[in-house]
């Protein structure tokens, strides 16, 4: 094996504050290096090593360490709002061998309208962005989609019961590879465009880690009114012991593939009652899409994030004339898997008007037989 490749090797990972994603880099180089053409004499089997998982870039390194305030308990301010954005520093990031890039914050404890009441469980609406650029400065071109606030886990009611509780989770949108930098800072902020989110008791809320990290690359900005600081004055107020839920994940070229099996699903004249089993590597959420055309899907559910997977619908809730339905699912590799479309036929002129009332008389009639 050539030795340049080993200290070009050395060259790229020196000083990086990314151990374990350099040590796969630096094993990803040395294997490519061992695979150049060999005389036919002593040409064999053809090695090709590659990691097959993503790469994390975040404030803390363990990622598994962010369970603060998301997942319940005291919140501690640490919403996403209108007014409220949340701004990391990561150091240049290697991007050598991955081929997508995501941006990514753990949120959870969305609120529902009467919280802490029961009577509306309609979600509070909202849209949260996220933004990357390699200065605290973040204009439209910076600026992506992350998730809706009524696709994350529900705050819990202190004295009822409510569908969608669950855990933070992680939610990500894909970015273009070029926009992370391998040579210069990389600033991500996160925060809300809804005038709703104004404090903890309406917004969701992200999970933070405890750091004893000194470094002073974490950033909240109250002054904001529902988009990103830009200019001067992005990095009001530093935090410091610790670290919000954001990062950055780098994938690799893989040929992982996500299968969905069993799709099925029952018509009653009342109701649409669909499941299905998701086959793949980390299969991180599952979800119902429907279309008129078959060209152009729309997704009808929430996100399943653990199977068994099973959705029931009312049946006039999407539409009461034919359309299609099929079932999808997601890896942590971002392979997108899904079924053959169903057929839901129309529903039927006697099964969609209701009953003709009684005439007059016959009701008192029917009840004396």
């Amino acid at each position: 094996m050539p030795v340049t490749n080993t200290k070009k090797t050395a060259r790229i990972i020196k000083g990086t504050r990314w151990p374990l994603a350099a040590a796969l880099l630096a094993a990803c180089l040395c294997a490519a290096g061992a695979q150049e053409p060999a005389p036919d004499s002593a040409r064999g089997p053809v090695f090709s090593a590659r990691s097959p998982v993503p790469a994390y870039f975040a404030p803390e390194n363990n990622i598994g360490k962010y369970y603060l305030y998301g997942d319940g308990g005291f919140n501690a301010d640490w919403y996403v709002g209108f007014n409220n954005c949340w701004i990391i520093k990561l150091p240049p990031i290697p991007t050598a061998g991955y081929s997508k890039a995501f941006l990514g914050a753990k949120l959870g404890r969305s609120k529902i309208m009467s919280w802490p009441a029961s009577w509306d469980t309609e979600p509070i609406p909202g849209k949260i962005y996220m933004a990357l650029n390699q200065a605290p400065s973040f204009s439209s071109d910076h600026t992506y989609f992350l998730v809706d606030a009524a696709d994350l886990p529900r705050e819990p009611l202190p004295n009822d019961s409510l569908d969608g509780v669950d855990s933070a989770r992680w939610v990500w949108a894909e970015i273009p590879l070029s926009r992370v930098s391998s040579e210069k800072d990389n600033y991500l902020a996160l925060w809300s465009s809804s005038r709703y989110f104004t404090s903890a008791s309406s917004s969701p809320v992200i999970s933070a880690a405890m750091s004893g990290d000194d470094d002073e690359d974490v950033w909240l900005n109250r002054s904001i009114k529902g988009s990103a600081p830009y200019g001067e004055g992005a990095l009001e107020t530093p935090i410091s012991g610790m670290k919000p839920a954001m990062a950055i994940k780098l994938v690799p070229p893989n040929e992982y593939k996500v299968y969905i099996k069993g799709f099925s699903a029952e018509l009653s004249p009342d109701e649409l009652s669909a499941s299905f089993a998701a086959i793949g590597e980390d299969i991180r959420a599952a979800w119902l899409e429907v279309s008129y055309d078959k060209f152009d899907w729309q997704r009808v559910t929430p996100y399943f994030f653990r199977a068994p997977y099973s959705w029931t619908f009312a049946r006039d809730a999407i539409s009461k004339n034919m359309f299609y339905l099929r079932a999808a699912a997601v890896d942590n590799l971002e392979n997108t898997g899904y079924s053959k479309e169903i057929t839901v036929p129309a529903m039927s002129a006697a099964a969609a008007a209701p009953a003709p009332a009684p005439a007059p008389g016959e009701e008192q009639k029917d009840s004396e037989q």
